[in-house]
């Protein structure tokens, strides 16, 4: 059986942690790379699994490692589309979600709307709006809510992955601003994301500053 929707997201992300993370130094390699960019996340500290889950998505999906010719996924998007062209229906399938994570969109976007089964995204880096299919309930999300996302198209839709990094809607303003400022400098899309991110680490270490202080100081000097 062909399995659709956001199971399929969810099982052809587990077969490529399961097929891409079997060496260790490569993973504590790539982790190095990712913190040396956003920060770094401790075990017992509460961004932690959203972190890992974030960290797992660009790992298989965005990083090229030195000397590759593309993210690790994209050897098993390669040998799915052979299998589907030889008649397998399933490897098809796999061949077409994993097509649609290589050319998934990460970006920062503020929540416009949440219907049943859809969720309305502007995307504030570039300024497209989403409409996002999720059947799932998004517990404890609100309109006005600013969070790191990987929109995926798939099945003639498009899907979440796993990236959700929550940012303080009271901090949108201040984001923006940090936006404009680093799209004016030149910065790409993953840089903007990871300064933003850099942020978000510093609300739990500060917890006597207003987290839109934090966002507005934007990695200054924080008061002890």
């Amino acid at each position: 059986m062909i399995v659709t929707g956001p199971a399929a997201v969810d099982q052809v992300l587990e077969a490529l942690t399961d097929e891409h993370t079997a060496d260790p130094a490569a993973v504590v390699d790539a982790r190095h790379e990712y913190e040396s960019r956003r920060g770094r996340v401790l075990q017992d500290e509460g961004l932690w699994e959203s972190w890992s889950a974030a960290f797992i998505e660009w790992f298989l999906v965005e990083r090229v490692a030195p000397g590759a010719d593309g993210p690790v996924a994209r050897q098993s998007w390669m040998r799915a589309r052979e299998q589907g062209a030889m008649g397998d229906a399933a490897a098809a399938a796999r061949a077409e979600l994993l097509r649609g994570y290589l050319t998934s969109h990460r970006s920062l976007f503020e929540i416009r709307a949440l219907d049943s089964g859809r969720v309305e995204l502007a995307d504030l880096i570039g300024g497209a709006q989403f409409a996002v299919a999720e059947p799932r309930t998004m517990h404890g999300v609100e309109v006005g809510d600013v969070a790191e996302l990987r929109l995926i198209g798939y099945d003639k839709d498009v899907r979440f992955g796993r990236t959700f990094v929550y940012h303080p809607a009271a901090a949108r303003a201040a984001i923006a601003t940090h936006v404009k400022a680093l799209v004016t400098r030149g910065d790409d899309r993953r840089a903007i994301i990871d300064h933003v991110a850099s942020l978000r680490l510093k609300i739990d270490r500060y917890k006597h500053v207003p987290p839109s202080r934090v966002y507005e100081l934007g990695g200054g000097r924080l008061p002890e």
